[in-house]
């Protein structure tokens, strides 16, 4: 991208952006130099130079020791490889714990390690908490959410429905709590009564949950549902049943997970058939062939007895009990949450909501190849931890979904030249550059040799106030804009400027 300033050398004379006195001399200079090297072909970011400098190296001519401060590392190497970064560091349990953090625009990367488990939780907890304290400062309510089997834990912040960067979720109103469909579920035990006999009743045409129960005058958390899924690729594939109440779903993330990390679909009716026959619709657990595992979800082992089907075209089983009538080789986590399932930490009932992920961290930090050096003497593992700060999704959190706040903007308008191949889109853009500039504008010019998609999306992404798209009208004199309000304008260029005057000023 081409930003038009006038600048000198940084050490120097400073970065000086005209209408911005308040502009971040860091960040402009940063900016400058990845231009630079972009420009130069060469790597996106700058790295040390450790033949004549580093970061411990002082420039008044002396190193500072790296037990005299805090262990500074090469940003851009923190990326790629923190365990050899951090090997370079730490021999002994004195340069423990040592955390590390990269980023860019987007998101920012942190690990650490500690000399054990217990010490590497608490600062992977310091991480999230961090997250949480900056949410607050800027009056904003994080929420701490769960993956599946609470592998890793996460701040989401609730949000409108279709805000960027969302996602569909539940929260619960009585606490802090929100998850994912993933997240984990707690069944709740319902009195069996007193068991009644098994009894097989015809039920003709009843190949669904809800003709079953319209049939037999019951509701879907009576049901019984029996669904094959096959586990595994082609080779060493296994087709296994998995139970659960009828109005509960099976989630694939939650089953794979169970599993072992396996691949997991449903089975097809010809694998179906090779296991059980052409029973679709009326399968059950009750006199399955030998051989076919059954995984159950732990709400069908604290239900009462259920109605499944019975392995018999047009029938199914009435009261039918786990332990007494059948058995399954595993109970596990296996369903989707829902809508009024009871809170994982109050009990109250969650309900769905938008959620938009700012930060995720391991929930159990685990032991790294690194290696160090006790106070005893003895070799030991390092534990490691890491977690994640999108940037973006919490950017959009505090300044809004659509567009940058105009006092909150680096630029007031993004130019972006569709087409570097159209020299009436070039000559067009360049002169629109220079009218806004004189007017007092900063401009953002898009002039980048990308195809016009990869230029569209980093603009909806950047969201500053106002866009200006020179395409392929720019021989008519005619431009696309992207007003503050999110609405789209074709206008003539001669009158952009006034326009952009009256919305942003």
């Amino acid at each position: 991208m081409t930003v038009r300033r006038v600048m000198g050398i940084e050490t120097e004379y400073g970065i000086s952006v005209p209408g911005h006195p308040n502009a971040n001399a860091m960040l402009t200079s940063s900016q400058i130099v990845n231009a630079y090297a972009a420009a130069m072909h060469r790597a996106r970011r700058t790295r040390w130079d450790f033949e004549e400098e580093n970061p411990l190296r002082d420039a008044r001519g002396f190193d500072l020791a790296r037990e005299a401060g805090i262990q500074m590392v090469d940003f851009n190497e923190i990326a790629s490889d923190s365990l050899s970064v951090a090997a370079r560091y730490v021999k002994s349990y004195r340069q423990l714990p040592l955390s590390f953090a990269s980023g860019n625009p987007r998101r920012i990367d942190a690990c650490g390690f500690a000399a054990g488990a217990g010490e590497a939780a608490l600062q992977r907890d310091g991480f999230l908490d961090t997250v949480r304290k900056i949410c607050r400062e800027a009056g904003l309510s994080p929420r701490d959410g769960r993956t599946i089997e609470e592998e890793r834990s996460y701040v989401a912040l609730a949000v409108d429905k279709g805000s960027w960067h969302s996602k569909e979720g539940f929260v619960c109103r009585s606490c802090d709590w929100c998850g994912d469909d993933a997240a984990p579920v707690y069944p709740t035990v319902r009195p069996s009564g007193e068991e009644a006999h098994l009894e097989e009743v015809e039920t003709p045409g009843a190949d669904t949950i809800a003709e079953l129960c319209r049939q037999l005058g019951i509701t879907p958390d009576r049901t019984l549902k029996t669904l094959f899924y096959a586990a595994g690729q082609e080779t060493g594939k296994e087709v296994l049943a998995v139970l659960a109440r009828g109005d509960h779903q099976v989630n694939d993330r939650k089953l794979s997970h169970a599993l072992g990390g396996v691949v997991v679909r449903f089975a097809d009716p010809l694998e179906i058939r090779e296991a059980v026959g052409d029973l679709a619709g009326y399968l059950g657990p009750v006199g399955l062939p030998p051989g076919i595992r059954l995984l159950a979800d732990g709400h069908v082992e604290g239900s009462p007895c259920l109605v499944a089907g019975a392995n018999k075209p047009g029938f199914h089983l009435l009261n039918a009990c786990w332990g007494r009538d059948y058995g399954v080789s595993a109970v596990a986590d296996l369903v989707s949450i829902q809508e009024g399932f009871p809170c994982p930490l109050c009990g109250s009932p969650i309900v769905a909501s938008q959620l938009r992920s700012i930060a995720v961290a391991m929930t159990d930090p685990e032991p790294s190849p690194l290696t160090f050096q006790r106070e005893g003497g003895a070799l030991s593992r390092a534990h490691r931890w890491e977690g994640t700060l999108c940037v973006t999704p919490l950017a959009l959190s505090l300044v809004g979904d659509e567009k940058i706040p105009p006092r909150f903007a680096p630029f007031d308008v993004n130019i972006l030249i569709a087409s570097m191949r159209n020299d009436d889109a070039v000559g067009l853009g360049n002169v629109l550059a220079e009218r806004l500039e004189e007017r007092g504008f900063g401009v953002l010019l898009d002039d980048r040799d990308e195809r016009a998609g990869v230029k569209f999306s980093d603009a909806e992404l950047v969201g500053l106030p106002v866009t200006v798209v020179v395409g392929r009208e720019a021989s008519e004199g005619i431009v696309e804009v992207w007003k503050p309000d999110g609405a789209r304008e074709e206008l003539p260029a001669d009158g952009v400027a006034d326009q952009i005057s009256r919305w942003i000023r």
